[in-house]
């Protein structure tokens, strides 16, 4: 968010779209309940690496563009330590509360601030980050402009934080077709039709002596 070309639009889009996926419905019951066992948002964590595991980047191709590794190079470079912390502090806190629906992001440009920070500020208490029906943390980003072409490549396993465990997504289901029930409680067929019956039928017919 506020790391890609433009703000708000393009790959910027794309990485809110995806971070307002996660974090809510049944992405975020995902989460909470892998929370359980590892504590994503804890200070042994560090935010890049986290949206590394969960998938919180954007993945379109977007030509020149490398919105993918330009992202991962915003959240280790650009945003500072303690607007991470204070979105950490936002995560962790809706990990634990059941009645947090959803988290949602959004961000703001705005040429007059030195660096990223949350609205209104990087200190409040978590219930001035709620929506008004205290029930969705609301983490607005803002941001000076754009970034330059600084890119990053994403934090691999081979650098991972301390106590990482495998994340279990919800599995696909696939439903199996329903099909009509008849009196006798079969369910109807589709009636193959043989090709080349009606032709078969008439050479027969051709054959056979005429009556007189």
């Amino acid at each position: 968010m506020g790391a890609l070309l433009p703000v708000g639009s393009g790959p910027d889009a794309e990485i809110v779209d995806r971070l307002n996926e996660l974090f809510s419905g049944t992405e975020l019951a995902s989460l909470r309940r892998h929370n359980k066992k590892e504590k994503l948002f804890d200070a042994n964590h560090r935010l890049w690496r986290v949206a590394f595991r969960i998938g919180a980047y954007p993945s379109r191709d977007y030509g020149s563009d490398d919105a993918k590794r330009k992202w991962f190079f915003f959240l280790h470079h650009v945003l500072t330590q303690d607007t991470q912390d204070a979105i950490k502090r936002i995560l962790g806190d809706a990990m634990t509360r059941s009645a947090i629906r959803a988290v949602k992001f959004s961000v703001e440009e705005n040429s007059q601030v030195r660096h990223p920070h949350l609205f209104p500020s990087n200190n409040e208490p978590l219930a001035n980050y709620l929506n008004t029906a205290g029930n969705t943390y609301l983490v607005h980003l803002v941001v000076k402009g754009p970034m330059d072409d600084s890119a990053e490549d994403p934090p691999g396993d081979n650098d991972p934080d301390h106590g990482e465990q495998p994340i279990s997504w919800p599995k696909l289901e696939l439903r199996r077709p329903a099909f009509r029930r008849t009196k006798s409680g079969r369910g109807k067929r589709p009636v193959k039709k043989k090709v080349g019956s009606k032709r078969k039928a008439g050479k027969k017919a051709a054959k056979r002596p005429r009556k007189r």
